[in-house]
């Protein structure tokens, strides 16, 4: 083989070399170009590896996703409904007439639904507690608590890019806003407890919530609908001092989760312990945070409200971001 042939063929390997390094970087979870980052996640309550899929948008496109598989109720929770109006149980959001507003369940909860029409309390002082996913609660109203089922395997979708949309995404009751950094599902509002199944006489019921602000779905899994890092605060704005949020660690700066539509979220300050002043109606903002030191549009869950995820969302989210099974 002459000299010319020897180094043409040595040029090509190269350029062949250089080729498949750069398709390997593009196919890499940690790229550049991409937002999710999986070392942010707790890595213990992974299922299986996380992989990089093409999944349908909500828009109608197509876009790379993040599938993220975490095992279900990976933390401890409750408690839930107080057996008795002398006990006290966990928090819940009364919309009924008498003293509505997020509250603890105890006794004073309950004079109000009974004030409202409910028979939610027997003559003994018993509560009258019922499992959401055994069918339509007692017709005098209930308090719900949910029976878990640790069996279960939780997929999310999480967009590599995020992109926004033409208009935001108005967060719905029960609608899934995202990812926990330990893999639980963060969910839009609990139910109406006047609406569910025809109100006073017809019913009604109230979802219990955990002082951490989440509680086990009707099918089993545990769901946040709060950004438990910042409980404590939101409990001491409401005035709530019976119960604090323990299973989960309080931080006011702490990286939350990924939203649905891939920005990601966080505590009620920034990396800098400032509370920011510039957020939008979607909680959210662009800054530098300690993951994203470049910057980065984020979310921010509220020290105050109930619930206090984002109350509506800017990017673009796969059509089926969160299944389970």
């Amino acid at each position: 083989m002459s000299y010319k042939i020897l180094l043409l063929f040595c040029l090509s390997l190269l350029v062949s070399f250089v080729s498949c390094n750069k398709d390997d970087e593009e196919d890499d979870p940690n790229t550049s170009t991409h937002v999710f980052d999986q070392t942010l996640l707790n890595s213990n309550n992974l299922i299986s590896s996380v992989t990089l899929i093409e999944a349908a948008m909500s828009d109608g496109s197509t876009a790379d996703c993040y599938q993220v598989v975490f095992k279900c109720n990976p933390v401890g929770d409750g408690p839930y409904c107080p057996e008795t109006i002398n006990d006290i149980g966990g928090v819940g959001i009364y919309d009924g007439n008498t003293n509505p507003g997020f509250q603890v369940m105890k006794a004073a909860l309950w004079d109000a639904m009974e004030a409202d029409g409910y028979d939610i309390v027997d003559e003994n002082g018993n509560i009258s507690i019922a499992d959401p996913g055994s069918g339509a609660p007692p017709s005098g109203g209930a308090c719900l608590e949910a029976a878990p089922d640790a069996n279960l395997e939780l997929t999310f979708l999480i967009p590599a890019a995020p992109k926004n949309a033409s208009s935001n995404d108005e967060i719905e009751i029960v609608e899934n806003v995202g990812v926990s950094v330990d893999g639980i599902p963060l969910t839009g509002h609990p139910p109406s407890a006047t609406q569910t199944n025809g109100g006073p006489g017809g019913g009604g019921a109230i979802p219990s919530i955990d002082p951490c602000g989440g509680h086990i779905d009707p099918f089993g899994y545990y769901h946040l609908h709060f950004g438990a890092e910042a409980m404590n605060e939101v409990l001491e704005a409401n005035s709530i001092t019976d119960v604090s949020c323990s299973n989960f660690t309080q931080s006011q700066t702490a990286f939350v989760g990924y939203a649905k539509d891939g920005y990601p979220i966080y505590s009620s300050h920034d990396s800098d312990v400032t509370e920011p002043t510039d957020l939008d109606e979607c909680y959210g903002h662009t800054s530098a945070t300690t993951d994203y030191p470049d910057g980065i549009y984020h979310y921010h869950i509220s020290n105050s409200e109930a619930p206090n995820l984002p109350p509506c969302l800017k990017g673009i989210s796969a059509q089926d971001a969160f299944t389970y099974e």
